[in-house]
């Protein structure tokens, strides 16, 4: 049987206390570690003292925050909700932070930026851009597939995020911008079975490999032409994998035409040329939670994958 961490009467919502930073401290140790004796090692507490620091964090809000078992301690269904939102507030505390610094001093920062695979392709230019104007900022970057899974997304560890998407943009409440598009198409090995194929129809009963918007976009392509979806997809989130897979299986994929065009002659993946109208766009696309609160360093970072994104644009499309 699991019995709550501590017994005490309940406070009204208009009576509730808000918590100090250093509760809240204590209180994510505690929910990170699974117990009092480890939270207490963890911060160089005494265990009395965390435990103090719960209950009057508990009594605050008017609620138990943990629940015990033999397994150690772990967050109530409240004290989960209050883990979560710990994870923003002292992300954005950092931040704050690190603009004051940047102000103050002209120099440092520290920046983290998720990417997609095929978003990357504007990181190399983005970054050179960067390191010119901010060279002290340290940078961490991280691959990122679908910001919806990610707790690291949802914690707001980082401080913006480039990603690709194709359909209607989903409605979560992000800020979006376009920073550039591509075609997708259909490629496969050279000496493909099916290379010489003029019509997607005919692909039906092929094995098919999918980024994770690619699964709903392919079962549309298939319905406009009246066709059932194929039944052998995967989903495959990493464009590496998704080329690996490529040049050595029959597989197909729906993938952008820059990461096609950029593998095609060399590394043995031909394009398909199908009949019809083309079959959908991929965006790459900046997602921010809050362009408000940006920094100072993302705001410059921003700007070179706005210069990055129209160059490659011109270079898609030349005059």
């Amino acid at each position: 049987m699991i019995n709550s961490i501590d017994s005490h009467e309940r406070v009204s919502s208009a009576a509730l206390d808000y918590p100090s930073l250093r509760q809240l401290e204590i209180f994510r140790a505690v929910a990170e570690s699974g117990s009092i004796r480890s939270a207490a090692r963890r911060l160089g507490l005494t265990q009395p003292a965390v435990t103090h620091a719960v209950r009057e964090l508990e009594r605050g809000i008017g609620a138990n925050l943990f629940a015990r078992s033999v397994k150690g301690v772990a967050p109530t269904d409240i004290g989960a909700a209050l883990l979560r939102r710990s994870h923003l507030l002292f992300n954005e505390v950092r931040r704050a932070q690190e603009e004051i610094a940047e102000l103050r001093d002209g120099t440092g920062g520290r920046l983290s930026i998720a990417f997609s695979s095929t978003a990357a392709q504007l990181l190399p230019a983005a970054l050179i851009d960067f390191r010119a104007r901010r060279p002290g900022v340290a940078l961490e970057l991280q691959e990122l597939t679908w910001p919806n899974a990610d707790a690291r997304w949802h914690g707001g560890d980082y401080d913006f995020a480039v990603i690709s998407e194709s359909g209607d943009p989903p409605q979560d409440g992000l800020e979006r911008e376009v920073l550039l598009e591509h075609p997708l198409v259909v490629a496969a090995r050279a000496g493909h079975p099916q290379a010489r194929a003029r019509s997607l129809s005919s692909l039906q009963h092929c094995l098919w490999l999918v980024p994770g918007y690619g699964l709903t976009l392919l079962q549309r392509l298939f319905a406009a032409r009246r066709t059932a979806a194929p039944a052998d997809v995967i989903a495959c989130q990493s464009t590496h994998m998704a080329l690996t897979l490529l040049y050595r299986t029959d597989a197909l994929a729906l993938l952008s035409s820059s990461v096609v065009s950029g593998h095609a002659m060399s590394s043995g993946l031909v394009r398909l040329s199908l009949a019809g109208p083309a079959l959908a766009s991929l965006r790459i696309a900046l997602l921010v939670r809050d362009s408000q609160a940006l920094t100072p360093a993302a705001r410059v970072f921003i700007d070179c994958l706005r210069r990055a994104a129209k160059d490659a644009a011109q270079a898609q499309c030349p005059a």
